[in-house]
């Protein structure tokens, strides 16, 4: 077997949703943040990619993964109850390459017609499952904090990022509003404060920080180190008005972050 390093950005993003029991719908737009996070030169904005960037690629993501199922290194599965499990039905054949050449199979949808994932077969050995977040500069960053040596606000961010859920701002975030009575002077060290646990994680590059706009589409926006206060400072990303989940801001952990946790 290959190492991991050997394989391509695509069949790393396929292997790791395998790994995970990952669904089929959302591993395009996983893979355009891969090819960013590695510094791949046709890497997509500091963005999420739109439908029609997405619909571009499905032919040739049905094509790889029927390569990985020929390989033996990849089944895809339909989903018959909330969680994977080990009988969920495999699907095979003609049947499998008329789902995979649906868009609908790999585009995120908050209703979507049937849920399929991938599982990872038994070739698929311990190496690869180690190795499966291993970027080249992981080690040569600074190291990430020991979780002991992290202070609750410090760990309200980083379980925020952990959580598929895990929103900073909007009804449902981690932090409180914005006040509407401050200052300039005032709002910008309310902001400083709130943001003293996330801005170093988010320099060293173990954190992602994004906003999201709506709840029921995978859109984003990456917001860079450089404009986080900006970005917090301004009540119309942050959302505070809004009533539904998935609006505001949020955070996720790089691979950089995953290669070392």
């Amino acid at each position: 077997m290959h190492s991991w390093d050997t394989l391509t950005v695509a069949e790393q993003t396929l292997l790791r949703a395998a790994m995970s029991g990952g669904s089929t719908a959302g591993q395009i737009q996983a893979y355009g943040t891969a090819l960013r996070w590695a510094g791949a030169a046709e890497a997509p904005p500091p963005r999420n990619w739109t439908e029609d960037e997405q619909r571009a690629l499905v032919p040739g993501f049905a094509a790889l993964t029927l390569d990985l199922v020929g390989r033996g290194l990849v089944t895809v599965r339909r989903l018959r109850g909330s969680f994977p499990a080990e009988d969920d039905p495999e699907v095979v054949g003609a049947e499998l390459r008329d789902l995979l050449g649906r868009p609908s199979t790999w585009l995120w949808n908050p209703r979507p017609p049937g849920w399929y994932r991938f599982a990872a077969t038994e070739a698929v050995g311990e190496e690869w499952h180690r190795d499966r977040y291993a970027i080249p500069d992981a080690a040569a960053r600074p190291a990430p904090p020991a979780w002991e040596e992290l202070d609750q606000d410090q760990r309200d961010v980083m379980i925020c990022a952990m959580e598929a859920s895990g929103m900073l701002t909007g009804p449902f975030g981690i932090w409180a509003d914005l006040p509407d009575d401050l200052g300039e002077a005032d709002r910008a060290g309310w902001v400083d404060a709130q943001l003293a646990p996330l801005l170093p994680l988010v320099r060293d590059g173990w954190i992602e920080v994004r906003y999201r706009p709506a709840p029921d589409r995978d859109e984003f926006t990456v917001i860079p180190f450089e404009g986080l206060r900006r970005a917090f400072a301004d009540p119309a990303p942050r959302r505070d008005d809004a009533d539904d989940w998935g609006t505001g801001l949020t955070c996720v952990y790089t691979h950089a972050y995953l290669a070392l946790r």
